[in-house]
């Protein structure tokens, strides 16, 4: 069993993240920011830079509905969200009752992610049987086929990591990929991730925002992950990490959603600029590859 100490210290940043999506019209993320205080941990971790990355919404919010367009592609309705953080995604697919969704992650945010989505259910006077919270460690291959006992078993999942792989170590990344390797092999289906970054497209973006490189120390520090270290040097090692972890690639590119940008008309960035960095980011649609 993989220790979670140390682990939960990457769970500040779920507050970060859900504190920009509140300037979105991504569903119940204003509800889920007020009620988990995300204003206070977003002001820490972002200092000066917190101008910068509320304009910036349009990344995060490219970052969600690209996930939510793969799966609404390929017709999947069991979905598991690894490190879900304070993802909504629970809350909004669900809606649709043919889908089974299981969110996990450690202990201390997954209590609370459960009680604030318990706390805006109630309040619509809705219980929802397909919504499940699980606590599991990325890490823990046992934990996490434990957390997908309530999908049906030839139904294809679709597995979901945003946000997690910058703060995972290469050896830590291979351990995650053979966990998700083994449930693809079980149930079939695809993992979905925008983890992917690469240190050229941080290069960029720091030209553009001059206290990039501070803000990231303040979320190292917070985390105890060395974040610069543990991106992918540039695209080529991306596509070898996966290919030998046993997976096909198809990139999906953040533009191909540019459209449904709610924060785009918030931004002070010209659209111009919004597509041109929306080009240089991509979720990754990865299957089981064929022996």
């Amino acid at each position: 069993m993989v220790q979670d100490e140390g682990y939960e210290k990457i769970s500040t940043t779920a507050k970060l993240v859900a504190h920009i999506r509140a300037f979105t019209d991504i569903p119940f993320t204003k509800e889920i920011a007020a009620a988990s205080g995300a204003e206070k941990d977003f002001q820490t971790l972002a200092g000066e830079s917190a101008e910068f990355m509320t304009q910036s919404a349009f990344n995060f919010e490219a970052r969600y509905k690209t996930t939510d367009q793969i799966i609404a592609r390929y017709h999947i309705t069991q979905v598991l969200e690894i490190a879900a953080g304070l993802s909504p995604r629970g809350l909004a697919m669900t809606e649709n009752p043919d889908v089974v969704y299981v969110a996990t992650d450690l202990p201390g945010i997954l209590e609370q992610e459960k009680a604030i989505a318990d706390s805006i259910l109630a309040k619509m006077n809705i219980h929802r049987s397909n919504l499940y919270y699980r606590i599991a460690n990325a890490l823990d291959r046992e934990s996490l086929l434990q957390a997908a006992i309530p999908f049906r078993s030839g139904k294809p999942i679709a597995i979901i990591t945003e946000g997690l792989l910058p703060y995972l170590t290469n050896g830590e990344k291979e351990t995650l990929a053979g966990n998700i390797h083994a449930l693809i092999r079980q149930y079939d289906g695809i993992w979905v991730t925008s983890d992917v970054p690469p240190k050229q497209l941080w290069n960029f973006i720091s030209q553009a925002d001059d206290t990039m490189q501070q803000r990231m120390q303040k979320v190292s520090g917070a985390t105890g992950r060395d974040i610069e270290t543990n991106t992918f040097e540039d695209e080529n090692a991306v596509r070898q990490f996966f290919t030998n972890a046993g997976f096909t690639i198809e990139e999906y590119p953040y533009s191909n959603v540019l459209d449904d940008l709610s924060s785009v008309k918030l931004s002070k960035f010209k659209r111009e600029e919004i597509l041109e960095i929306l080009q240089m980011l991509k979720t990754l649609i990865l299957t089981i590859r064929s022996s």
